[in-house]
């Protein structure tokens, strides 16, 4: 229902390799045919709280929801059409998120930037502007950027990380034949992705991307997440989008 892309560009430093920037967009097609498609997907007539989230225009069609704040975990509850606390179940789990996580070369060991604290956000931002309401129709929308360091010179000079879209409520849809089957909340793994990289005394920096089937699962506390989200006064406090520790110098050449 929805056709992504991961976009990845680096960006040198004064010093050592340069730093990878990293964000993800997810586009609905915007025809007729898509919105009643989406129409009758998300139509769920057995929830009475449906209605309440069910806008429609001056000639009595169906708007559907605003992307963004569909994927979102933050942001006003049921104003702009979707996100937030379900009223049925009480709890938040209409969300996507994007985590990542650092290895060696030969995928034994996980970078201790990311064992501890693995990159991730359920922020999504729609592209053209932030003023959106009710009324408003936005079909694309963009996560976080995401900040990722390779190894320096001197140090090991390969290694990869792996990206992972993640959508915490199936409602009881099967996962790909296999899949990694472990739960993430009450959703699963939407795709994945390797991001590559290898300091080539010849040639420089090379990076490589490529969509996989994904390997495992995520290995991350959800629910745990989300509790210290929303229990946060400020929405992007619990998100970890660099993987420098927090305090920690950075380049002067880096923004």
């Amino acid at each position: 229902m929805l056709d992504g892309s991961v976009v990845l560009r680096l960006e040198p430093l004064s010093k050592g390799s340069p730093v990878i920037r990293l964000h993800v967009t997810l586009t609905r097609r915007s025809d007729e045919a898509a919105r009643q498609r989406w129409n009758s997907r998300l139509a769920f007539p057995e929830y009475d709280w449906m209605r309440y989230l069910r806008v429609w225009d001056a000639d009595h069609l169906w708007l559907w929801p605003n992307v963004p704040y569909l994927l979102r975990l933050h942001g006003t509850e049921r104003v702009e059409r979707y996100g937030g606390v379900d009223p049925g179940k009480g709890v938040d789990n209409d969300f996507a998120a994007v985590l990542i996580r650092k290895y060696d070369a030969a995928g034994t060991q996980e970078s201790e930037d990311t064992r501890r604290a693995p990159l991730v956000s359920a922020e999504w931002h729609p592209l053209a502007t932030n003023r959106v309401d009710k009324q408003s129709i936005v079909h694309t929308a963009q996560s976080d950027e995401f900040t990722l360091h390779p190894s320096a010179a001197g140090e090991a000079r390969s290694g990869w990380a792996g990206v992972w879209l993640i959508y915490a409520d199936f409602m009881g849809a099967g996962l790909p034949e296999g899949w990694p089957k472990a739960p993430e909340y009450a959703g699963g793994i939407l795709a994945y992705f390797e991001v590559r990289w290898d300091w080539k005394a010849e040639s420089g920096f090379a990076t490589n991307l490529r969509q996989l089937a994904p390997p495992r699962s995520t290995g991350f506390a959800w629910e745990r997440w989300v509790t210290r989200t929303r229990a946060s006064s400020d929405s992007k406090s619990t998100a970890k989008v660099s993987d420098l520790p927090t305090g920690q110098a950075r380049d002067p050449s880096e923004r």
